[in-house]
């Protein structure tokens, strides 16, 4: 028996249990070295190989898939917390040939691919880190660290009792299952005193809607997905713009995506595992969303209006792209008042507006929403375009005129001939008009 059927042999009868990044190697082996249609034998040997040796390999902790793949990741992006699923046309509209790459010794992030359609961008980045970062990132560490819960225990010791604390250390524990993985921070230092930016278009600075989605390769590497959303009011009917990402630096982040708890809205960084390494470069790439035009198809909505108290609601536009289907709606809110925006108990207050999204059989879709725009012209006269979502507590005012342009990103699937959207008051549970439209 030679040397590596030992190691083989020893590491079968140990414990049978496969961690979920060893897994997710596997999976992703199976998944990108077999495919359906017929493939001469030499090559399906081959692929089958690559799976054996790859799964052995990834068992004994020693190799990453990702080198026995040359490097191809090939994933449509999923981001659960958002509802945000693509169609299996993504990958035909990525662009590959935008690499650039910003170093710091022996740690890289690698700009490898971009995808435009209209409404978001992704941009896709290969992240490598030395032994040295990933330890000091904590990497695959719990984000709850000894020193939290030693702090956590002392506080509870001081304040338990007291009028509106919470058991500090039992908080934490709800987490303890949470682990670190990465976030590239881009864009940290253009912010301005009474404005916040997060991305550069053409040279002009903006603040759009933003989430970043990560894959774990191996102990060593991520893939990083960094999606922006880019409407019509920030590109001015551009289709080819270039966007520049100042990076900063990778941080550390518990890892909600793989978070099996009902409490992911609350995970946050904690002061004893909060790690950080600077990583100073630039990015700028240029991308255009006319393929994606091309074979985007424009439906004439209907003239339902949904009515609340004093809101009227309305869809202006829809669009069918190849990766999914985005719904522009306007919203127009009077006798507004400082009072009604922020007050629950004004007979005028209205709150936040969901939305379910369903086809024809009553199915419910992904969706994504967001407000892009927001705008109020006061009883004088006066216009003024606020941050999507504000209201403005340090301000009085009365008989205002509220308008709105909100964005709703559904999923797209080949059987889905109608869609349904029922915007839904969140505080009143109450159901408005509901608007159809056919595919």
């Amino acid at each position: 028996m030679n040397e590596m059927d030992e190691i083989i042999k020893k590491k079968m009868q140990q414990d049978k249990y496969v961690p979920n990044s060893t897994q997710n190697v596997i999976d992703y082996t199976i998944r990108n070295c077999i495919n359906r249609s017929k493939r001469p034998k030499i090559k399906f040997k081959n692929r089958i190989i690559t799976i054996i040796l790859s799964i052995i390999m990834a068992l004994l902790g020693s190799v990453t898939v990702y080198a026995v793949t040359s490097g191809k990741m090939n994933e449509i992006p999923f981001i659960k917390r958002l509802g945000l699923k693509f169609s299996d046309e993504y990958e035909n509209y990525k662009d590959n040939d935008v690499f650039q790459e910003v170093k710091n010794a022996e740690t890289s992030v690698d700009l490898i691919s971009t995808v435009c359609d209209d409404g978001f961008t992704i941009l896709e980045f290969d992240v490598k880190l030395s032994k040295d970062d990933k330890e000091e990132l904590r990497l695959e560490e719990s984000i709850i660290t000894d020193e939290d819960l030693e702090d956590a225990k002392k506080l509870d010791e001081k304040y338990i009792g007291t009028i509106n604390y919470s058991d500090k250390y039992n908080t934490l524990m709800r987490f303890k299952s949470v682990v670190n993985t990465i976030r590239l921070e881009f864009n940290k230092n253009i912010g301005e005193l009474k404005r916040d930016y997060n991305i550069i278009i053409d040279n002009e600075k903006y603040y759009v809607k933003n989430q970043q989605k990560v894959l774990k390769v191996s102990d060593y590497e991520y893939i990083v997905y960094q999606m922006y959303f880019l409407t019509d009011e920030v590109l001015q009917n551009k289709n080819t713009f270039t966007l520049t990402l100042e990076l900063n630096e990778i941080a550390n982040r518990g890892d909600e995506e793989n978070y099996k708890g009902s409490a992911k809205g609350v995970i946050v960084n904690t002061t004893h595992n909060k790690k950080s390494i600077s990583i100073d470069g630039k990015f700028n790439v240029e991308v255009s969303k006319e393929k994606a035009l091309e074979n985007t198809k424009k439906i004439e909505p209907d003239n339902t209006i949904a009515r609340y108290k004093n809101m009227s609601k309305n869809i202006t536009e829809i669009k069918v792209t190849p990766l999914q289907i985005i719904v522009k709606l306007e919203t127009k809110i009077e006798n507004v008042s400082s009072s009604s925006l922020a007050g629950e108990n004004d007979k005028n207050y209205i709150g936040r507006i969901d939305y379910n999204v369903s086809d024809d059989k009553g199915n419910e879709l992904l969706k994504y929403s967001f407000e892009s725009k927001r705008t109020i012209t006061y009883s004088n006269g006066k216009v003024e375009e606020w941050s999507p979502g504000d209201i403005k507590t340090d301000k009085t005012f009365s008989g205002a005129t509220m308008s709105l342009v909100e964005y709703i990103i559904i999923e797209k699937a080949d059987d889905v001939k109608q869609i349904n959207i029922t915007p839904i008051v969140d505080r009143d549970k109450v159901k408005l008009e509901n608007f159809k439209f056919n595919l």
